[in-house]
């Protein structure tokens, strides 16, 4: 059988033109495992998409695989354990969805604080004398809390300077921006919670991570804060916490744009509430970003197949190990 360099999804047709250069591209119509094992014994190299999941034992049958590539920075979809055993290389994209992702941030956090939503109804109803009393609040003077300080929290963390907003963060990894750039106070999650204005949140998925935002965590929020996440959905704890502190009042609105399941289970009763607004983890998939998202992920897979070393990968420790 031929090689394949097998996608879990659509690819853009500049990146296809290019890896169809060393190997035939094959876009499986269903991401499941099983279909992921059927084509893993001609696997030279397997693309990630969105949700989809390499498990070990796909890694394990694909005794060509030389790498993995991601269309964006987070792992969890991949088994790396497995692939760090075996020396793969997993291709990230850590720089192409920054600037999408921050203004992603700011879409929602100025749609839910300036009542869009109510205040579009508000003219198609002729409701207009509704503008007096929907509280449409302000970021000027707020207080952003930032939760992973990475390459997407700092870029939120300059956007909200714009804005004259404070900036708290906590990061267990960094505790110090750069001398040159935003002001940042430097905190502890708890601490965050119970003074920010604005929360969102970027930290990766990890077994630490899990569920760090809690019903205990939402409930020391100073009432009406408005939480928005990008990053993950298993960040979260799940849907009835978030429905409890907008019920509460700890929360006065939420912006989600991830899902710990994707697409979502729609019978849960937070997909009928008006004070959450929802986006497909569609919002750091700017025309922009996404030809920089393939292109940056292309090259780098491109790179390993041709034996040389990406910059961009999630375990640089196998050149390490190949060194020692």
């Amino acid at each position: 059988m031929p090689d394949l360099i097998v996608t879990t999804g659509p690819i853009t047709d500049e990146c296809r033109a290019s890896l169809s250069v060393v190997a035939e591209v094959k876009v499986l119509p269903d991401d499941n495992e099983e279909a992921l094992l059927a084509a893993a014994p001609s696997a030279i190299a397997f693309v990630v998409r969105g949700t989809s999941r390499l498990t070990r034992k796909v890694i394990e049958s694909a005794p060509g695989l030389l790498v993995i590539g991601r269309t964006g920075i987070g792992v969890d979809g991949v088994d790396m354990e497995a692939a760090t055993e075996r020396g793969i290389p997993v291709v990230v994209t850590p720089h192409a969805g920054v600037n999408a992702v921050a203004e992603g941030v700011f879409t929602l956090v100025l749609a839910i604080t300036k009542k869009i939503r109510d205040l579009d109804f508000a003219v198609r109803n002729g409701n207009w004398a509704d503008r007096d009393h929907l509280g449409i609040g302000d970021l000027d003077g707020a207080t952003l809390g930032i939760v992973g300080l990475g390459r997407i929290g700092y870029r939120v963390a300059t956007l909200a300077s714009a804005f004259n907003m404070t900036v708290v963060a906590f990061d267990p990894y960094i505790n110090s921006g750069p001398p040159e750039g935003p002001a940042i106070e430097f905190m502890s999650l708890n601490g965050l919670f119970e003074c920010s204005d604005f929360i969102s949140l970027h930290a990766p998925l990890t077994p630490e991570t899990q569920g760090l935002v809690s019903a205990d965590l939402l409930q020391s929020c100073k009432l009406g804060t408005v939480l928005v996440n990008l990053a993950r959905g298993g960040l979260i704890e799940s849907h009835d916490v978030l429905l409890s502190a907008l019920d509460t009042g700890a929360l006065a609105g939420i912006g989600l744009d991830v899902f710990d399941e994707e697409p979502p289970n729609l019978s849960h009763r937070i997909f009928q509430d008006e004070r959450v607004l929802f986006s497909p983890h569609a919002l750091g998939l700017s025309d922009r970003a996404r030809h920089n998202i393939f292109s940056e992920m292309t090259s780098g897979m491109l790179a390993i197949l041709s034996g040389e070393r990406a910059p961009n990968i999630a375990n640089p420790e196998i050149h390490q190990r190949t060194l020692s």
